[in-house]
């Protein structure tokens, strides 16, 4: 049975880190936010997200690192660059300094070698998550309706299988239940096989507060969550990417004629 979630109202953030992104971005004329960023905005929202960094050298790298505290996770950062695992642009369960120089140093060769016209702000260092479940949930704005939230099967899974269900924000609480229960892939969520269920009641949460956040807000064309680790205890973002809607330009005023 499905736990009582709590009303809409209770889920709006209050938007300060959104607006300062927002600005910044438009100052920079550019629409793709990076994955630092696109946490940044989600976790105000009230999503738990793996908390990332951008490192520059690999001697930042390390520094990140440690600070987290091993194992730790590197990922390309570059809006030109989508799927960072097609770059090499990926390095996980790194165990000491060692380790991360070298992956730090093996990422940007590997990604300047595939993406050579890419811009490179540096690295993303971020502490690895618990394993779960790999879900994707994300938003796409339909010209008809609006926000439409997703939700499906994560990681690879979602580009083989397609495996994922729709809804229209803004969501009421049946809407989530009925996202999660329209997958074919459901019964990896209930514990197939042995191993430990999806926290149900968190992912509805994630779906509700995800729905709030978009609701309102025609500056974000795109939100892409993936992979969200479910596990038996909660849900984590570990990589995502925000696109924005492109600025409205003001028509040029036509001139009075006397």
């Amino acid at each position: 049975m499905t736990e009582q979630q709590p009303g809409i109202e209770e889920f709006r953030p209050r938007d300060l880190v959104l607006k300062e992104i927002l600005g910044r971005a438009r100052r920079e004329n550019r629409t793709v936010l990076s994955e630092i960023e696109s946490k940044q905005i989600l976790a105000e929202a009230g999503l738990d997200c793996t908390e990332t960094r951008l490192a520059r050298t690999p001697a930042e790298a390390v520094s990140l690192s440690e600070a987290f505290g091993y194992p730790v996770v590197l990922k390309i950062s570059s809006q030109d660059i989508t799927h960072k695992s097609d770059a090499g642009g990926v390095e996980v369960n790194l165990k000491n300094a060692a380790e991360v120089q070298t992956a730090y140093d093996g990422i940007m060769r590997s990604a300047q070698r595939h993406f050579p016209q890419a811009r490179i702000e540096g690295i993303s260092v971020q502490r690895m998550a618990g394993k779960g479940i790999e879900v994707i949930m994300g938003m796409t704005t339909d010209p008809n309706f609006g926000p439409v939230l997703m939700f499906g099967l994560g990681g690879i899974l979602v580009e083989i299988l397609q495996d994922v269900a729709f809804g229209i924000a803004p969501l009421e609480n049946k809407d989530a239940a009925e996202m999660i229960d329209e997958i074919k892939g459901k019964k990896l969520l209930e514990g197939y096989r042995g191993q430990d269920c999806a926290d149900r009641s968190c992912l509805e949460n994630m779906l509700l507060r995800l729905s709030a956040f978009v609701d309102g807000k025609p500056q974000i064309a795109e939100i892409d969550m993936n992979p969200v680790f479910a596990r038996s205890d909660g849900a984590t973002v570990v990589d995502a990417r925000i696109i924005l809607a492109a600025p409205v330009r003001p028509e040029p005023k036509q001139p009075v004629r006397p």
